[in-house]
């Protein structure tokens, strides 16, 4: 399982988004094994820091394995439900902090059955998607203060020591 930084050490770890070419020179793609959507468009791929490629492939594979390699298993636990990974803004509510996403550090996964702050949402702690992300060490946003879960947020950095 790998340790991933605290959030607070992300620029010395992940390096600074704001800083020209990083985009280019710290992030690839990884490969789905099963067809992503994002609404109505088809996703390939999922955008990342180079450092949590390896660790990302891990677990989508693992996650497909889990669910027999079935896309209509896949579809019915809404895992093809793709909603982001990079996006360079601050943490909502913060000024200068950076979100996960800025990082390339971060994914959404299905942001209209786990609204934001809900405390309903579709995953849960024994969902596969998410026991295979915490297995590598990803935290997990449904496990959250109840003010603060994201149940569709995974991220490879640690906010607590």
């Amino acid at each position: 399982m790998t340790v991933w930084p605290l959030q607070r050490d992300c620029i010395a770890f992940y390096g600074d988004p704001r800083t020209p070419g990083w985009l280019h020179a710290e992030t690839v793609d990884v490969a789905c094994p099963w067809p992503l959507r994002m609404g109505n468009v088809a996703i390939s791929h999922i955008l990342i820091h180079k450092k949590c490629a390896e660790s990302l492939a891990r677990v989508l594979a693992a996650v497909w394995e889990g669910a027999g390699r079935s896309v209509e298993t896949i579809k019915r636990l809404r895992y093809d439900v793709y909603d982001g990974s990079y996006n360079l803004r601050t943490i909502r509510g913060s000024a200068s902090a950076f979100s996960m996403h800025a990082f390339a550090a971060a994914i959404d996964w299905d942001a209209a059955d786990n609204e934001f702050h809900s405390p309903r949402h579709l995953f849960t702690d024994d969902s596969l998607l998410v026991v295979k992300f915490k297995e590598e060490g990803w935290i997990w946003g449904g496990d959250w203060a109840p003010g603060s879960v994201d149940a569709m947020h995974v991220q490879a950095a640690r906010v607590h020591p």
